[in-house]
């Protein structure tokens, strides 16, 4: 195919592949061709469309004319249109590397890379557009790796939001801690009260006394004694297996957590800024 020589104000998309003036058509065919051409640099795109359409159904192997409105349906981000412009010229004239070029190209702003791939492959590497396929293709592989970064993420989030699963509702759901049964215990600071999720879901009140005050950390020794950060309080509350409350430490400014670790009990004290080992045993 003739080239036109760039427009001036033209992007390079269309200026550097416009078709010059037809040669070896139809009469008329060629009149809409060169219509097409007219009112193109006139800005008159929507005109042009149509002329090189009406070029076409004159001329229905109009190679330039299809080639012409293919790149204005690229340079107007009809990136389909275009597609189904060079793929009839590709049918046109299979060998057209320039075409080849073209559709891979176009293929990769739709993000359809396969297909991309597929006309990559078909230039040769002793083609003139060799090196502008090679650069295609590595820029492929970095949009194949984005999207299977993006999909792995995407899997992952649905995969955690498929295990994830709501036991029940709390007023102001804080610590939690777990005894040797197996049975979950949730400390609830708005209620003052703790409590307990059995291993089929079941929820049950554990304990409300007037001794909780805004319990946050919760911990079990080995015997399955269950102490409470008492944080409104200031201290710590210990909860026998037979549900018998009893004040286990006082004096503890806002504790927050609790952790034991063997014989060791660790209390943050947030109103010390502080963390306390208490030895149990």
């Amino acid at each position: 195919m003739k080239k036109l020589f760039v427009i001036l104000g033209l992007s390079m998309i269309l200026g550097a592949g416009f078709a010059s003036c037809a040669q070896a058509y139809s009469t008329e065919g060629a009149l809409y061709y060169n219509e097409g051409l007219d009112f193109y640099s006139r800005g008159e795109y929507s005109k042009a469309i149509q002329s090189f359409k009406s070029a076409i159904e004159k001329d229905p192997d109009f190679t330039d004319a299809y080639y012409n409105l293919g790149s204005l349906f690229e340079y107007l981000k009809s990136y389909q249109s275009a597609i189904s412009c060079f793929s009839k010229i590709n049918q046109l004239d299979p060998n057209d590397s320039e075409t080849i070029i073209k559709l891979a190209e176009l293929y990769y702003k739709v993000g359809n890379y396969e297909r991309a791939l597929f006309y990559i492959t078909k230039i040769k590497d002793t083609d003139e557009f060799a090196s502008r396929a090679k650069e295609l293709k590595n820029q492929i592989v970095v949009a194949q790796q984005k999207v299977a970064a993006k999909n792995a993420l995407a899997n992952v989030n649905k995969a955690n939001e498929n295990n994830k699963k709501i036991i029940d509702k709390f007023s102001g759901p804080t610590g939690l801690a777990i005894n040797s049964q197996g049975v979950l215990f949730v400390a609830s600071y708005t209620d003052n009260c703790i409590y307990k999720i059995m291993p089929n879901g079941q929820t049950q009140l554990y304990t409300k006394s007037n001794m909780l005050g805004g319990p946050i950390g919760l911990a079990f020794d080995a015997a399955d004694n269950l102490y409470v950060a008492n944080y409104a309080k200031n201290n710590i509350l210990k909860i026998n297996k037979a549900g018998q409350i009893y004040t286990f430490m006082s004096n503890i400014t806002n504790p927050y957590y609790l952790i034991i670790k063997d014989n060791n009990m660790y209390i943050t004290e947030q109103g010390n800024n502080t963390v306390l080992r208490y030895k149990l045993y």
